[in-house]
């Protein structure tokens, strides 16, 4: 036993080398505890630099999407990422535009192969990235940032700090934007003398030693005429339109958009002495030539001026499109006039979309008979097409009859004569009114959904600038064969709304006009002027073929019905903005923004509340005003459903007052401010 106890006792040599094991064991428990501590740290500080550079990029496309220069966006890039407690050591903000640019300039993943734009003008050799994509174009914003995350233990071994880095890639929807103007006889309302001087010496009169300079269509033909210039005919679009062969262009230091007249012909603005319109070629007079990039009608002018600079904030690069719908007596589309095909009713971009506006568009004026009075007198000229001439009685001295006598407009063979003219019959009302806001609404919605250009993945927007007013619808869809003064030729515009005669106590006139005396000579006509009745003819179907066309048998959509251009209004407002314009119809749910521009939208009783109703359809798909709701159910005001949530118009009565998808604007910087308000609503609309 003793000798087996001896086996076991430790030798002198060996004392204490259990302390040594244990202190190494210590030390890479230490070593271990470390390193999982700075590991966990690290992995802490990645996830919140990971949460912070993801709703950095999210920021960061918001921001370029408003128009900020790539210096504010990454500050506010790297601001978002302090909020959460980081400092970043370094912050890029990247997207397709950056790409481009280092391909051009020969840098990144294409170091020292540049691609100058004098040798590659276009973009179709560049290869695409992650942020380019050519064939489907996507507004991809890319974020990375870098924190330096100091180490606890391991600089004790020479690692003081270890540098995190985090990528993000965020997406917004593209934008499919239809821009809808109102060009009836209001915006040129304004139209004054001053306007034709924009610039000295600028578009001067014939009179007082002055330059003869102006037209002489839009003057009086004589200038010792007392009331010399006319100020009517200053205003008549066909004068402010085109007033010349001019320019536009931006002063870089005030942002205002100015005419300029290219005298020398070299292609280029030479300064102050190009300003205005002015004659070229030695002519006396500046001769207008088809284009509208020199107009001055007043407010048109600003009008434009401001969808201009809207045009500028699209991002048209990364996926944008642009249509632009105008609307007077009806309503149309603007198709570039280099176009190969209607294909382009969406402009992909700003360069082409800028020179349509700028030579398209302008306030509606008709040419037809050889007078320049006759030009003027727009309800003639909207008249005129419709009537049906016999040339065997027709004569240069402008006699003229209908063919179906006796029922003639003037006597066959008697010299025209305004008086004989049935003054208050359906065929000499219903063409006369402009502001067709149902035609806007429609063709705006049919730029959007265009079987050849539709984008499903887009988020669909509607911008309609208006003085509210609805005054005149087209023809029903599918009446292409009527003609005056058949009822529906000239659109629904039916009696009770400028007819106030009573006949053996029936409400209704009598065909086939107003009995004398007894007219409603108050406009506007073919609209009830008021917003708190609401009468159907249009019948919404899943069927194309008869989407939209007037009920069959429905008495509302007859001369003696009640159906008005502010029922047609509504009804496309609601096609085009509801998720369902009837129970089983689906609608468009485009985002609808209106704005009114005019005194008339302050003063009419009906033109504010059409643009209220047509900005509540186009908010999130539902109507959402009481009574409105309560009108669309069954057209009465009797309760008749149970309101959800008041609709953010409802009451308010005073229509300078934004609300909801509503603005209002009364010249050029409100409505840069109104633009720039949508702007930044589209911008963060992720989806409809």
């Amino acid at each position: 036993m003793r000798r087996i106890v001896h086996r076991f006792k430790f030798k002198k040599e060996k004392a204490g080398q259990s302390i040594v094991l244990l202190a190494i064991g210590f030390i890479a428990l230490i070593a271990f505890v470390g390193l999982v501590t700075d590991l966990s740290l690290l992995f802490v500080r990645y996830s919140a630099l990971r949460r912070a550079v993801d709703s950095s990029a999210i920021a960061a496309a918001g921001q370029i999407r408003e128009g900020r220069d790539y210096g504010d966006v990454a500050i506010a890039a790297r601001q978002y990422i302090e909020l959460h407690g980081l400092e970043p050591h370094r912050v890029f903000v990247e997207t397709c535009e950056t790409d481009i640019a280092a391909w051009r300039a020969g840098t990144g993943e294409w170091e020292g192969n540049p691609h100058p734009e004098a040798t590659f003008p276009t973009l179709d050799t560049m290869p695409e990235t992650e942020l380019c994509q050519w064939d489907n174009p996507r507004k991809l914003v890319r974020v990375t940032a870098q924190i330096q995350s100091p180490t606890t233990f391991l600089r004790m071994v020479g690692w003081s700090d270890i540098t995190l880095e985090a990528t993000s890639v965020s997406e917004t929807a593209v934008l499919d934007v239809a821009l809808v103007l109102d060009s009836s006889a209001t915006m040129t309302q304004d139209s004054a003398l001053d306007n034709f001087n924009p610039a000295s010496p600028g578009y001067r009169q014939q009179h007082a030693g002055n330059a003869n300079w102006i037209r002489a269509d839009c003057m009086r033909t004589s200038p010792d005429d007392a009331s010399y210039p006319d100020p009517d005919r200053l205003k008549w679009s066909g004068c402010c339109s085109d007033p010349g062969q001019g320019y536009i262009r931006q002063d870089i230091a005030t942002g205002n958009w100015n005419i300029w007249t290219d005298v020398n012909g070299n292609g280029t603005y030479d300064g102050s002495g190009e300003d205005g319109v002015r004659p070229l070629g030695g002519n006396p007079t500046a001769v207008p030539d088809g284009k509208y990039t020199d107009l001055i009608c007043q407010p048109f002018k600003q009008v434009k001026d401001a969808a201009r600079n809207f045009i500028r904030r699209l991002d048209f690069i990364r996926g944008d499109r642009v249509s632009l719908v105008t609307f007077s007596r009806t309503g149309r589309i603007l198709i570039p006039w280099n176009a190969g095909s209607t294909d382009e009713i969406m402009m992909t971009s700003e360069t082409v979309a800028t020179i349509t506006l700028n030579e398209q568009m302008a306030p509606s004026f008709t040419v037809t008979g050889s007078s320049y009075w006759d030009r003027y007198n727009r309800c003639r000229d909207l008249l005129e097409p419709y009537w049906d001439y016999d040339p065997a009685t027709r004569t240069i001295d402008g006699r003229v009859s209908r063919t179906d006598a006796p029922a003639s407009v003037y006597p066959v063979g008697a010299p025209v004569n305004t008086s004989l003219v049935r003054a208050w019959a359906y065929e000499s009302i219903a063409p006369c009114p402009d502001t067709n806001t149902g035609s806007g609404i429609f063709w705006a919605n049919n730029a959007l959904t265009n079987v050849e250009t539709i984008r499903k993945d887009a988020v669909w927007v509607i911008i309609m600038l208006s003085d509210g007013g609805a005054n005149v619808t087209d023809s029903p869809s599918g009446s292409n064969t009527l003609f005056l003064p058949t009822y529906g030729a000239a659109g629904f515009c039916p009696w009770r709304t400028f007819c106030n005669g009573v006949i053996a106590n029936n409400a209704l006139p009598v065909h086939p006009e107003c009995p004398a005396g007894n007219t409603d000579t108050t406009s506007p006509f073919c609209n009830d002027n008021s917003p708190l009745t609401r009468h159907f003819c249009l019948q919404w179907t899943n069927d194309p073929a008869t989407n939209g066309s007037p009920q069959a048998g429905n008495p509302e959509c007859t001369q003696t019905g009640n159906y008005d251009a502010d029922d047609y209004a509504r009804d496309w407002a609601d096609y085009a903005g509801l998720q369902e314009v009837r129970p089983g119809v689906e609608g468009n749910f485009v985002a609808i923004f209106t704005i009114g521009f005019s005194q008339q939208v302050v003063n009419s009783p009906v033109a504010g509340p059409l643009l209220h109703y047509i900005a509540d359809a186009g908010d999130n798909g539902f109507i959402d005003d009481d009574i409105q709701q309560d009108l669309r159910d069954d057209g009465f005001i009797n309760s008749s459903i149970s309101p959800g949530d008041r609709g953010p118009c409802q009451g308010i009565t005073n229509y300078r007052t934004w609300c909801g998808q509503y603005f209002y604007a009364d010249n050029l910087q409100s409505l840069d401010a109104v633009f720039e308000a949508i702007a930044s609503r589209l911008f963060t609309r992720i989806s409809r």
